[in-house]
């Protein structure tokens, strides 16, 4: 979603899939390790902006539907050349496995296990931290594999792909000028966002996390921490020139918010632009018309353009015509 703002006279989840590519083995069985194969779906520096997981780690958990069991628990899989690896290994009998995964929680605590002891693969409770500065992307997503025997022949997988989704929203900023007369007079100092919330409590839901067919995820936000007031991370102050593509330039990195999954209430107050005219500061507070102008949604990104548009001071000048004084008679001898 962008939204274009002009200030006058200065006065967006698309899926990524992955063909499974299994390895048969016949003959004596040997051990094949676990490894996943990470995607995100497309939502800086903080957010990830694409299709390409980029955090070295994630944390997993699995159950295995064949023997109805916990087959692991959390599991720390750390990136190894184009997946991620923990160091978990297929059985070698025909099994179905279901797996949970997270990652980019900012501190905070993972509890597993939301159907009960021992389904660790069954959900995860995240306790996330104030991420106001850190600007960590949680991410969740699940996958599935199994290892099938034919004879005396056994297939594995030779990665489970992982799609992630993300658990905030990424609020945005573009800077441009309305026309060139206005280009590069103007100089941002700053950004930022008024009450959004930066912590809470993140539930992940694994559906049939215990069946071979229907699995689901999907996360619900609670808890929330209190509001504050964040300057876009990643400006330096510039002049903002005129761009006759009409795109502008990115602010920053933006802002990773939480939301808190009600349609019907603002999850930011307004947001306030710092800027200077010929060397003059002054500050500009957009505040949205409703509350539901102010709400975000989980995975989707908010982009607003500002378009900074200067009314050029011209001068219209008359004159106050003289007022007669009346005659004065001098008289000459």
């Amino acid at each position: 979603m962008k939204k274009t703002i002009i200030l006058s006279t200065v006065a967006i989840v698309a899926m990524v899939g992955c063909a499974k590519v299994q390895d048969t083995y016949t003959g004596a069985p040997e051990s094949r390790e676990i490894a996943f194969q990470a995607l995100t779906t497309p939502a800086t520096r903080a957010a990830i902006d694409g299709a390409v997981f980029t955090p070295n780690t994630m944390e997993v958990a699995a159950w295995d539907v064949t023997n109805s069991r916990d087959f692991f628990t959390a599991t720390t899989f750390t990136k190894d050349a184009t997946t991620w690896k923990g160091s978990k290994y297929w059985p070698l009998s025909a099994a179905y496995i279901n797996f949970l995964a997270y990652a980019e929680l900012n501190a905070g605590s993972a509890t597993w296990d939301l159907a009960g002891a021992d389904k660790a693969a069954s959900g995860v409770t995240l306790v996330m931290a104030d991420n106001k500065t850190a600007q960590k992307d949680l991410m969740y997503a699940i996958g599935n594999g199994a290892v099938t025997k034919s004879g005396n022949n056994l297939t594995f997988p030779t990665n489970v792909p992982m799609t992630f989704k993300h658990a905030q929203a990424w609020v945005r900023f573009m800077a441009d000028t309305y026309d060139s007369a206005s280009g590069d007079k103007v100089t941002l100092t700053s950004i930022t966002l008024n009450g959004a919330k930066y912590n809470g409590t993140f539930t992940v839901t694994h559906t049939n996390y215990n069946a071979s067919s229907s699995q689901g995820v999907s996360g619900a936000w609670s808890a929330l921490g209190v509001t504050a007031d964040v300057n876009v991370p990643n400006w330096t102050p510039a002049a903002i020139a005129y761009d006759s593509s009409g795109d502008g330039v990115y602010v920053g990195d933006g802002l990773l918010i939480v939301p808190d999954d009600n349609a019907a209430t603002a999850d930011w107050t307004s947001f306030t632009i710092a800027y200077t005219l010929d060397g003059n500061a002054y500050t500009y507070t957009y505040t949205p018309a409703t509350a539901a102008d102010a709400n975000v949604d989980q995975a989707k990104k908010y982009t607003f353009k500002i378009n900074f548009h200067l009314h050029e001071i011209e001068i219209l000048p008359d004159v106050t015509d003289w007022v007669e004084g009346g005659p004065t008679a001098v008289p000459v001898f």
